[in-house]
């Protein structure tokens, strides 16, 4: 089953040299997303080498800049996995890359009817997209689970460092 997406959040583009992708993409001033849609029908040794194949292609067919973030999904299709495919998660982006900020990948497997979805910790304008392509899958009776990747120690710190530094923190080491 292929993706659908909402053309109010992204409009169609036609691949430069990925021609077995299928592209969305939002840009403007402001914003600069994309989703890659592909049936992964070639064998990878590994998903490292898949997930290289992929920022490649990415940094191709979007051509992402140094002006704006780029952030993007991916709806991946496969018949066999690669023996190291839990490692998929790694590649999820936990914060900015120059490159483009690979958000989330949902991966089907077609004919089993089973999806697995994985997101980075922090939900943004592509995130709606993900949930409508599992929330369809779903109703069209596939097995979908989803899962936030875990926030890398450095945001963790920071996130810390914040909440105790907030102005309302500090007014509250006040009050007895």
């Amino acid at each position: 089953m292929n993706a659908d997406i909402d053309p109010k959040k992204l409009t169609p583009k036609s691949p430069i040299s990925e021609v077995a992708w299928r592209l969305w993409e939002k840009k403007n001033l402001n914003i600069h997303r994309g989703v890659v849609e592909w049936h992964v029908d070639q064998p990878f040794e590994s998903v490292h080498d898949l997930a290289t194949h992929i920022r490649t292609g990415v940094k191709t067919e979007f051509r992402p800049g140094w002006l704006r973030g780029f952030g993007f999904g991916t709806v991946l299709h496969f018949q066999s996995l690669s023996p190291d495919f839990a490692q998929i998660c790694q590649h999820i982006d936990g914060r900015n890359k120059k490159n483009g900020v690979w958000q989330w990948a949902v991966l089907q497997f077609d004919d089993d009817k089973v999806a697995i979805g994985v997101h980075t910790w922090m939900h943004g304008y592509l995130h709606p997209v993900y949930e409508s392509i599992l929330a369809r899958l779903e109703a069209n009776g596939y097995q979908c689970k989803s899962t936030d990747a875990e926030v890398d120690k450095l945001i963790a710190t920071l996130t810390k460092i914040h909440d105790y530094c907030s102005p309302v923190q500090l007014v509250a080491r006040f009050i007895p």
